[in-house]
């Protein structure tokens, strides 16, 4: 276990729960990469990228799979990716990064789905964090 990046992800998680989210990622670009993309809204690019799954082939440990977020909170949420992407930027390469990305993509759909009614960004940026750190395990 690396105690840099739990000293990073306790840093990260204080400035969640302290700071304005909006504040933090209002000029953060949506998330797209490894096999993931978080955006506000469905489009018709969104589907055919979706569509595409047969062409997925890879050697990562966890079912190969494109993930498409869909919330309104996309911007913190690609914000927060963003960071975790600078903290764990030594412990993830080419293969392992869809491993990575991808589970936290399906925690965020997860809680997504889960709390429709009363989705709150704070609560859904930490649950991704909290699924983070079993990468530094």
């Amino acid at each position: 276990m690396d105690t840099d990046i739990v000293e990073k992800l306790n840093i990260l998680e204080r400035n969640i729960l302290k700071k304005e989210l909006l504040s933090l990622s209002e000029h953060t670009e949506e998330w797209s990469g490894a096999d993931v993309i978080i955006t506000n809204k469905l489009t018709k690019d969104h589907l055919k990228w979706l569509g595409n799954d047969n062409e997925i082939i890879s050697l990562q440990e966890t079912i190969p799979k494109k993930r498409l977020v869909i919330t309104k909170y996309s911007k913190e949420l690609s914000w927060l990716f963003y960071q975790l992407k600078k903290i764990f930027k030594s412990n993830i390469d080419h293969i392992s990064k869809y491993d990575f990305y991808g589970i936290l993509a399906q925690t965020a759909i997860d809680y997504i789905n889960k709390n429709k009614r009363k989705l709150n960004d704070k609560i859904l940026l930490l649950y991704v964090l909290d699924s983070s750190r079993s990468f530094n395990e």
